[in-house]
């Protein structure tokens, strides 16, 4: 195992100076920048990746197609995994393919990030490439004529789980060494995505210590983002949230590199598996990310050894399985959070008509600053209402608003439209208040912020106490930002606990079965219950039977009990529903007759 590490860091060092010499000179500046904790786009519109994840060394013959189908399901971005081994050249990815895999994604319209998927769990296995080597790829002949000037397009990632477990200083010192290659060589013109500690998942959170420091030098920022996988480490809806709101809090770019509801274990990761195949909580990663304005790539399209992994069957892009459903038709999946990079904007109006493109430059984008605040009114009774006081258009143009309305405790969005929203509260929740402002002539701006409260059932004395909050932002990106009641200004003497609500009123939804997609004798659904009434739903359970056959054989997003009638039941973090608020779970089913039937929703809270 030394021989082969020998063999390895010898080669690299007889390369190096013959590569530096060949490579092919390119712009000194990043075509996409970091700022502020934001990616943007060379239009420096904030982009949010959205996206999956190809296992291009799986099947590179499929790997086009799958650039393809991928975008097509509504993606804004795909991670392409690619072999980049110096030493072993019959295997590498040649300059040929992986132009092709660059040209793939600008005819669909996606951001491609290309990343390494052979340096992984350096040092400690013994086959994998030396990190630094990564560098040096990128200068090799032919891969570096495949990249130049390909900037605005691709980004060149790190390598997929790049380092084994490591004390937090050992990784910070590697990665800095590392990245002084990438800083110095002509590839400093591209975006670089690095990779967590410990194959990724970065339990240690060495790489938010890296982060904070590479943010007090600046020596590599404005072309660094952060890349963690979220498998076995974050069993928890908690354990996400706590890691992707400490990169939030501190303003700093990050991007999920990989999810699933089981874990990926890279090939190179000889560890032993854990006895317990955990079924992880990738709904929350989707809702955490979308929550705070991070990125993410799920894992991954299709050929993994755990068919669990697959997002389609046999890259087959209308075999959608449980999880590639969730992926990109959930709540906070792709279909209903990507945006385009709005360089394929800017390059399809160039190749239109100049007029169109003068109509476009001649419209001034508006701004939106949304004004959030907490009321309380009565006993027990507390509300969010926000408010676009202050959006101005520099055209003057008539501005609509649309709202988005999320919390921790649910992946659900609820979305209104209208000059004000207004929503009942629940203590210790953290609701996120997105507003979109638009122009009617394609210019769009949006600003977010966050409320919480920690009242419940009580009664306070003034009529109405509040706490607002201002964000002014063009970015959908923005970073929430907290703003809660303070305990003073509640007086003590104000609180009785004697004096609960005395609301009789029953909270009630509207269950709702919908067929999300069918085939031959498949199909995946969802039921949606929707708070139609003016109280919280605390808990729910609803119940449905088939009368043709069908049978669920595969259930996200509650608890399933029972086969025909089902009986499924809230988990723990999607038990509340807000006046309003929609909860959604979906399952996969098997059924016989050529259309899939629609039963009836029953339960207690369906009315």
């Amino acid at each position: 195992m030394k021989s082969a590490l020998l063999k390895k860091t010898n080669l690299f060092k007889k390369t190096l100076a013959v590569m530096v010499a060949g490579m092919v000179a390119l712009p000194a500046s990043a075509v996409w920048t970091v700022k502020e904790g934001k990616l943007l786009d060379p239009n420096g519109n904030p982009f949010i990746f959205r996206g999956a994840t190809v296992d291009g060394t799986l099947d590179p013959e499929k790997t086009l197609q799958a650039i393809k189908d991928i975008a097509a399901a509504g993606a804004n971005a795909v991670q392409v995994e690619i072999n980049a081994d110096l030493y072993e050249s019959d295997a590498m990815v040649t300059g040929e393919q992986l132009r092709a895999i660059i040209d793939t994604c600008k005819a669909s319209k996606v951001v491609c990030v290309l990343e390494p998927n052979d340096v992984a769990g350096y040092p400690d296995f013994a086959g994998a490439g030396i990190p630094a080597v990564s560098g040096l790829f990128w200068s090799w002949p032919g891969i570096r004529e495949a990249i130049a000037g390909q900037q605005d397009y691709i980004m060149l990632g790190f390598g997929n789980q790049a380092l084994a477990p490591m004390p937090t200083h050992e990784y910070i010192a590697r990665i800095q060494t590392y990245l002084r290659d990438y800083s110095q060589w002509p590839l400093n013109s591209f975006v670089v995505m690095i990779d967590g500690n410990s194959w990724s998942q970065d339990q240690e959170k060495s790489m938010l210590e890296l982060a904070k420091q590479t943010t007090t030098n600046g020596t590599y920022l404005p072309y660094l983002i952060y890349s963690v996988d979220m498998f076995d480490a974050y069993l928890s809806p908690e354990s996400v949230r706590d890691y992707i709101a400490g990169f939030a809090e501190a303003g700093l770019p990050l991007v999920i590199g990989g999810f699933a509801p089981t874990a990926y274990y890279h090939p190179n990761n000889t560890a032993p598996r854990p006895a317990v195949v955990y079924d992880l909580p990738e709904d929350s990663v989707m809702h955490y990310a979308e929550q705070y304005g991070v990125g993410y790539f799920g894992w991954s399209w299709s050929g993994n050894t755990n068919p669990a992994l697959d997002l389609v069957t046999s890259y087959d892009a209308g075999a959608l399985t449980s999880w590639g459903n969730l992926l990109f038709n959930g709540v906070n999946g792709i279909k209903a959070t990507a945006k385009p990079a709005s360089i394929f904007n800017s390059s399809s109006s160039s190749v239109s008509s100049s007029s169109s493109s003068s109509s476009s430059a001649s419209n001034n984008p508006p701004s939106a600053v949304v004004t959030a605040k907490v009321e309380y009114r009565g006993c027990g009774s507390v509300s969010g209402v926000a408010s676009p006081e202050g959006s101005t258009d520099p055209d003057g143009d008539t501005l609509t608003y649309d709202w988005e309305l999320s919390s921790n405790f649910s992946s659900s969005v609820y979305k209104s439209t209208g000059p004000s929203l207004r929503f009942g509260m629940e203590a210790v929740r953290l609701y996120t208040v997105k507003l979109i402002v638009s122009d009617g002539k394609g210019g769009t701006a949006t600003a977010s912020t966050s409320l919480n409260h920690f009242y419940s059932d009580y009664c306070v004395s003034s009529s109405s106490s509040s706490s607002s909050a201002i964000i002014r932002s063009s970015s959908s990106s923005i970073r929430p930002s907290s703003s809660s009641v303070s305990s003073s200004s509640i007086r003590p003497s104000s609180i009785s606990s004697s004096s609960r609500s005395s609301s009789s009123a029953i909270a009630a939804g509207n269950c709702s079965y919908v067929i999300n997609s069918q085939w031959g004798n498949g199909f995946t659904a969802a039921i949606r219950i929707k708070n139609t009434s003016a109280q919280p739903i605390n808990g729910w359970n609803v119940n449905w039977q088939y009368s043709d056959g069908s049978k669920v054989t595969g259930l996200w997003n509650a608890s399933l009990t029972g086969s025909n009638p089902y009986n499924a039941k809230n988990l723990g973090w999607n038990a509340t529903i807000q006046p309003g608020q929609t909860v959604e779970f979906g399952f996969q089913g098997s059924k016989s007759a050529t259309t899939a039937s629609v039963p009836v929703v029953t339960g207690s809270i369906c009315k």
